[in-house]
């Protein structure tokens, strides 16, 4: 009984502690389809795959803490200084930073493509170190 009783204690720790999170770590061709769906050409999907694989290893609970103080959420590594509410900055996508840290990346996706409109991908450090005048990963087998 003691056993059941710390069990069921330590899940209530857990779960109301507000540190879970549900993420997933995407499959390149995953990522492609769904950049797809949600209204990503094809013929850029290849730089967007090269910017998530070195911002954030396709990991959609990636965070990184920078120099400057601000914070870097999700796949796209969204900064909370211009795009999202931490109270730090400007909340331009108007959306909460912890939102950009979970599995469903329909609001990511968004607010990417709204950096993407103003700044292009050089807003991205993974995207100009990496990809940019580089070979871009092939995408052709994901369709």
């Amino acid at each position: 009984m003691k056993v059941l009783v710390l069990a069921a204690f330590a899940i209530c720790t857990i779960l109301g502690s507000g540190t879970v999170v549900s993420g997933k770590t995407f499959g390149k061709c995953e990522l492609a389809k769904i950049l797809v769906d949600k209204g990503i050409s094809k013929s850029a999907v290849p730089d967007w795959i090269c910017l998530v694989q070195h911002e954030s290893a396709f990991s959609s609970t990636a965070t990184n803490k920078n120099k400057n103080g601000s914070t870097d959420y999700g796949l796209f590594q969204i900064n909370n200084k211009y795009w999202c509410d931490s109270s730090y900055g400007t909340n331009d996508c108007k959306i909460a930073c912890k939102s950009l840290i979970n599995d469903d990346i329909t609001d990511d996706i968004k607010c990417a493509q709204l950096v993407h409109r103003r700044h292009g991908f050089n807003a991205w450090y993974g995207w100009l170190n990496h990809c940019k005048g580089k070979t871009l990963p092939s995408v052709t087998e994901c369709f």
